[in-house]
């Protein structure tokens, strides 16, 4: 009889053991890291810096809800979200260390090599993600008779902040319709919010803006001012050929803002970049908490329904950081 409860205990506690490790192995798993080991996760001190872009803008919308997102699945990190003057301005808060993450279009990718080398730190910007598409979207008033691009001759046009994505594809716009931004219109540099609010007081005809549908700042403008938002259909060819084929032709959907037609234009795609001094478990961490919240994100920034593990990974120049790549690839079908 000993000898029969002795043989069970030792069953039982086999089971035991092997459901543990199963156990064990599923919670490495669900965690990010490969058994049997599990890097332990190095947070930078003082938490990390999301560099987002101006106020009212997809990107600052899209890093807010990021962070919640964060707080959730990371609540040990502290993550703080700074608002710039967009892509240009990202780039170098991340080779000058002062982000770690930052959003940016890829009409400036180009740039990359040259900041990090300026900034002393060559190789220091890596990808996270393809997140969306951005559309260029050049607003006037409904009952402006501003029709096309060269009907900005003369004209007071915002054309984005000093050093943002909007304002290279607004002067290659320009010049593709024979115009220079810097003599054939009155050139005025305000971010999205200021633009949308200066359109409504009279201060401005027409201003350009780069990004997410809808964008908060012009939603807002169309809800309150009728507007229109001229095509752009006829230039992206010339952009194509000068500035490469990340530029393709696209649609404002009619609905986007109120009254507001389709409306064809110009999209290029944008990334969420990250520093490479970033450890490579929490990137992976970070690329996971990005996905598996696309949902959530997508309540606060619709841009957010189109993130896709299979389009994320098309980032062009910039190469995946190491931590991305280990989600990736976890994740591959």
């Amino acid at each position: 009889m000993s000898i029969v409860l002795t043989r069970r205990r030792r069953w039982v506690l086999l089971v035991t053991v092997v459901a543990l490790a199963i156990a064990a192995v599923g919670l490495v798993a669900l965690r990010g890291c490969r058994a049997p080991v599990c890097d332990p996760v190095h947070y930078p001190p003082g938490g990390i810096t999301i560099s987002t872009g101006g106020v009212g803008g997809v990107y600052e919308a899209y890093g807010l809800a990021f962070q919640e997102v964060l707080a959730d699945e990371l609540p040990d990190l502290t993550v703080r979200v700074d608002n710039s003057s967009g892509s240009v301005d990202n780039l170098t808060r991340l080779a000058t260390g002062r982000a770690d993450l930052a959003f940016m279009s890829a009409d400036t990718a180009f740039r990359a090599p040259a900041l990090e080398q300026a900034a002393g730190a060559p190789g220091r910007i890596r990808a996270v993600a393809r997140i969306y598409d951005e559309y260029v979207q050049v607003v006037v008033r409904q009952d402006s008779p501003l029709r096309s691009l060269r009907d900005l001759r003369g004209k007071r046009v915002s054309v984005g902040s000093a050093g943002s994505s909007v304002e290279i594809t607004a002067r290659r716009l320009l010049a593709a319709a024979g115009m220079d931004d810097n003599t054939d219109i009155v050139r005025r540099g305000y971010s999205v919010s200021d633009s949308a609010r200066l359109l409504a007081n009279g201060t401005l005809d027409a201003f350009f803006w780069v990004g997410g549908l809808p964008t908060t700042a012009v939603a807002t403008l169309a809800s309150n001012l009728p507007i229109r938002l001229l095509p752009v259909d006829r230039y992206v060819e010339e952009l194509r050929r000068q500035y490469g084929s990340f530029y393709q032709l696209a649609t404002v959907p009619a609905g986007t803002y109120a009254n507001v037609p389709d409306t064809p234009t110009a999209a290029v795609p944008s990334y969420l970049l990250a520093s490479l001094r970033l450890d490579d478990d929490l990137v992976m961490r970070l690329s996971a908490a990005l996905f598996s919240h696309r949902t959530r994100i997508a309540s606060v920034v619709p841009s957010g329904r189109v993130l896709d593990v299979r389009s994320a990974i098309s980032t062009a120049s910039i190469p995946l950081h190491p931590g991305a790549i280990r989600y990736y690839r976890s994740v591959k079908p």
